[in-house]
């Protein structure tokens, strides 16, 4: 049974955070479905962006300890919901992806996470591994 389900818009970097955090060459069924891949659950970018698939989402989670809120830190925009951590009855992560662009902004990133209900945060690179070790040692993964 998966124990971490990653939530996140388009290009977030869901995919690649489950390769780097399975060490495994996971890529990612583009399909309209919850993608599987070990202990991880990968749901489609359309599941958080329209609310009509949240029962989606909060049914996939019922088989998971941990979900993770993936945010792109170069977006100036955020398409997680306010609020919606609270309706999950598991421990609800961030994780604030990309920056070490020049563009990126984690404080615009936590933010968008706080206003979601998140509060325990995890920002990393995952093309310099920055933040990586940090994030699996409090998610359990060795």
């Amino acid at each position: 049974m998966p124990r971490i389900m990653l939530i996140g818009e388009w290009r977030s970097g869901k995919s690649t955070l489950i390769r780097h955090l399975s060490r495994s060459d996971y890529r990612p069924r583009k399909v309209f479905a919850v993608d599987h891949h070990g202990d991880f659950m990968n749901t489609p970018s359309e599941f958080l962006e329209n609310r009509r698939w949240y029962p989606a989402l909060i049914t996939a989670s019922a088989h998971c300890d941990t979900l993770i809120f993936v945010q792109d830190a170069t977006r100036t925009t955020c398409q997680i919901a306010p609020s919606l951590a609270a309706m999950f009855n598991r421990r609800v992560v961030g994780v604030i992806t990309k920056i070490d662009l020049p563009e990126a902004s984690v404080q615009r990133a936590e933010r968008f996470l706080r206003n979601a209900g998140v509060r325990e945060m995890y920002p990393v690179s995952l093309s310099t591994g920055t933040g990586l070790d940090v994030l699996r040692e409090a998610l359990g993964i060795s």
